[in-house]
């Protein structure tokens, strides 16, 4: 943190992820506590970002604002990209030489070999991130015909064409501006993952975001780690990216998955008919979502603590 008379700059040269998120929130959070009279986020070093880091950006400025604090954002050309498609270009006070559209793309971000951080656990399960000589993983789920009828998932889809280590599945998996993807493990020691969650189509302007849930055998769906997992996701959705609504869609055929959007507070709001085929028959796909106040009651009954990136109740 370097400080100018009473500017302070903030630099940045790590990827900005989930797992870097927390300690620049904290960096953030100090310096507006020494009442500057300009913060600079200097960006310009980010090689990468997810749609967590993002999230830590759009909330600095925000609480720097409501501080009455003048903020400028010095963005990365694969910031300025990752911003773009997550629609915050205007919701930024972009500045320096990265503030304009880059004329060529960037680099693509050095691969992370170490585990990443645990974002949220129960005494049953975790959830995290991939690590990147994790992804092979899906390319097993990815074959699995069960999955395909059962979810769909265009993460999967993807990995039945190209390999997991390939840079488009990677950006993917691990640097989606707008999707988080979060592995569902045991609590146990040693075990291996049994599925994952994903948050796609994420809006932090909105506060909205899509969820699908992805267990990788039917003894696991009846064992509960699906339901479990999505409760634990939507907390930390609430919390650290500060989501608002959440919605699923799922196959009327998949009736274990309906039931688990309904015990975990999910309402139908409709239908898209005859809009899938399996098994020789047209399905319908049942449209459901929860909202902030049925997130907090749901879970209020789950007693989960605080997964933000900042302290409770800060929100400006």
């Amino acid at each position: 943190m370097a400080l100018t008379g009473r500017e302070i700059a903030l630099g940045a040269d790590d990827p900005l992820t989930g797992f870097t998120a927390n300690a620049f929130c904290r960096r953030v959070r100090t310096a507006l506590d020494a009442a500057p009279g300009r913060l600079w986020l200097d960006l310009e070093g980010v090689k990468a970002a997810d749609v967590v880091g993002l999230a830590a950006v759009l909330q600095a400025v925000r609480r720097a604002q409501a501080a009455g604090v003048p903020v400028s954002v010095l963005p990365s050309a694969g910031l300025w990209r990752a911003l773009l498609t997550a629609g915050l270009l205007d919701e930024l006070p972009l500045d320096g030489p990265g503030a304009a559209p880059a004329s060529a793309a960037p680099p693509a971000p050095e691969p992370a070999s170490a585990p990443a951080a645990v974002v949220a656990r129960t005494a049953r399960l975790l959830l995290r991130p991939p690590a990147w000589d994790e992804l092979e993983i899906f390319e097993r789920w990815a074959s699995d015909p069960l999955l395909d009828q059962m979810v769909g998932s265009p993460l999967l889809q993807l990995g039945r064409h190209i390999r997991a280590h390939d840079p488009e599945f990677v950006a993917r998996a691990l640097y989606d501006p707008t999707a988080l993807t979060l592995l569902v493990q045991p609590a146990t020691e040693g075990a291996a993952p049994v599925g994952f969650v994903r948050l796609y189509g994420v809006n932090l302007v909105e506060g909205f975001a899509f969820l699908e849930t992805a267990v990788a055998t039917v003894r696991g769906l009846r064992a509960g780690w699906g339901i479990e997992a999505s409760r634990l996701a939507l907390a930390y959705a609430m919390d650290a990216l500060e989501i608002r609504r959440v919605e699923a869609k799922v196959y009327r055929y998949n009736v274990l998955s309906v039931n688990a959007l309904r015990r975990n507070g999910f309402r139908l709001e409709g239908r898209l008919r005859e809009a899938r085929t399996y098994a020789g028959q047209r399905w319908d796909i049942l449209v459901f979502a929860i909202l902030e106040q049925e997130m907090l009651a749901q879970r209020a009954r789950d007693a989960f603590p605080y997964l933000g990136l900042w302290e409770p109740g800060a929100r400006p």
